[in-house]
């Protein structure tokens, strides 16, 4: 197998992983965030996150310097990934339902494609179309089957616009990485990255903080919060990243319709959620959609 073949194949992997980690994540915040502020529970995982990071890179890796311009769009790359998506997401879901949530944040695929197809001057295959109205499609017939309202009247229009905010953040976002991945390591650019998510979500959840009282907090719920920031933000990141560097914006943003699939699986298992025959359909439809994407 060639070096070339045998890094795709690696770097496909490595975002698989990342599917079932945030798929994980998902029943895991779902729990933690019953006893601690939103806010917090954020800010307490891109702490670790930043932490850890910081930490092997630092072990492992030499810093390659970076001019002025490169600084200034690595920071603002991170700010959009670490803090506007973040928030955009949390304010949206606070406001809307979370099967409205769930559907405008699956299209983030569909806005890396057309924000790559704007910004990086790279044609937009017919199967990629297809694969990814196919696999948001299966989403859809998931969303449906969990039982959750598909409202979209105007007492959550704000909501819905935020969430769809929210899904061009990322969408922005994992175009915005292509570049610099190509000039520096990706351990070097998550660090940064997850390094401005650290400050700015700490700020946002200042107010939140104070009135908190830690000691009540039994301390697996801390042990959850610092698991997610490990996981879900250091190692998924850095998977994230090399996915993006090797295989572009277009085919890794197609992993993310993966997650609402193992998600629902997870969720039934850890939290007891029913599970239907529609869910099998919307699992098989979203892996096809996945399949004729990456073609």
């Amino acid at each position: 197998m060639k070096e070339t073949d045998s890094g795709l194949t690696r770097a496909e992997t490595l975002l698989f992983v990342v599917v079932v980690i945030w798929a994980a994540n998902y029943s895991l915040a779902k729990w933690a965030i019953e006893v601690i502020d939103i806010f917090v529970f954020n800010s307490i995982r891109y702490l670790v996150a930043a932490g850890a990071v910081g930490t092997f890179f630092l072990v492992r890796y030499s810093w390659a310097p970076m001019p002025s311009r490169d600084w200034r769009n690595t920071l603002t790359t991170g700010f959009i990934a670490s803090v506007l998506y973040q928030m955009a997401f949390i304010i949206g879901l606070s406001m809307t339902s979370a099967g409205n949530s769930a559907i405008l944040l699956a299209t983030s695929p569909l806005w890396t494609l057309l924000i790559n197809a704007k910004m990086h001057k790279e044609k937009i295959r017919p199967t990629m179309w297809l694969g990814m109205v196919v696999s948001l499609c299966g989403v859809v017939l998931l969303i449906i089957g969990s039982g959750k309202k598909l409202e979209f009247g105007s007492n959550a229009l704000f909501g819905d616009l935020i969430s769809l905010l929210a899904a061009m953040f990322w969408g922005l976002n994992t175009n915005l990485q292509k570049p610099l991945l190509e000039k520096y390591q990706t351990m070097q650019i998550t660090m940064l990255m997850l390094s401005v998510g650290a400050v700015g979500l700490t700020v946002a959840a200042v107010p939140a903080a104070v009135q908190t009282n830690w000691s009540a907090i039994p301390t697996v719920y801390y042990v959850a919060a610092i698991a997610s920031g490990a996981f879900s933000i250091a190692a998924a990141n850095v998977f994230w990243s090399y996915g993006v560097k090797l295989l572009g914006p277009a085919r890794t943003s197609v992993f993310n319709n993966l997650i609402p699939v193992l998600a629902f699986i997870i969720s039934a298992v850890v939290l007891d959620d029913s599970v239907y025959l529609i869910h099998f359909i919307g699992a098989a439809v979203t892996i096809l959609g996945v399949w004729l994407a990456r073609r």
